[in-house]
């Protein structure tokens, strides 16, 4: 089985477009006026921290870079900025306040995403270095 990396539609990469959709996905779901909430009662901050951790996620799986602080250090800014934008442009939409609550949720969970990629991609590197080892063991 290939790796979901290299799978490709229409030439671009099929994380690069899964990342494309959840963008405008927050981008929509973010700028339309505010209306009957029939979604299950969830609390805003939890739905903005998860929308970011997953975008952060996402530029952390389809970005490479062999200098991983600059890598994600460019992924939180990125990520930070967009969400201050978004911030500010909501108080442009009907229904919709600008709240510098949701920008502490959304950077919180950019940091905590960059920081569970970084650590599963640590110990991931880690294993993979020591299983070699640990398979020539068991051959003696």
């Amino acid at each position: 089985m290939r790796p979901v990396t290299k799978i490709s539609i229409v030439g671009i990469r099929l994380a690069i477009l899964v990342l494309a959709v959840y963008w405008i996905g927050i981008f929509t779901g973010t700028h339309l006026p505010k209306f009957a909430d029939f979604s299950p009662d969830v609390n805003d901050k939890v739905k903005h921290f998860s929308a970011f951790f997953g975008l952060a996620t996402l530029l952390c799986y389809v970005t490479t870079s062999p200098k991983l602080w600059k890598r994600f250090s460019i992924i939180a800014v990125v990520c930070m900025s967009y969400a201050a934008i978004d911030e500010i442009t909501q108080g442009l939409v009907p229904g919709r306040v600008p709240d510098f609550r949701d920008f502490c949720a959304d950077t919180l969970g950019i940091l905590t995403a960059i920081s569970l990629y970084a650590t599963a991609r640590w110990i991931a590197k880690t294993m993979a270095v020591t299983r070699p080892e640990m398979g020539s063991q068991n051959a003696a």
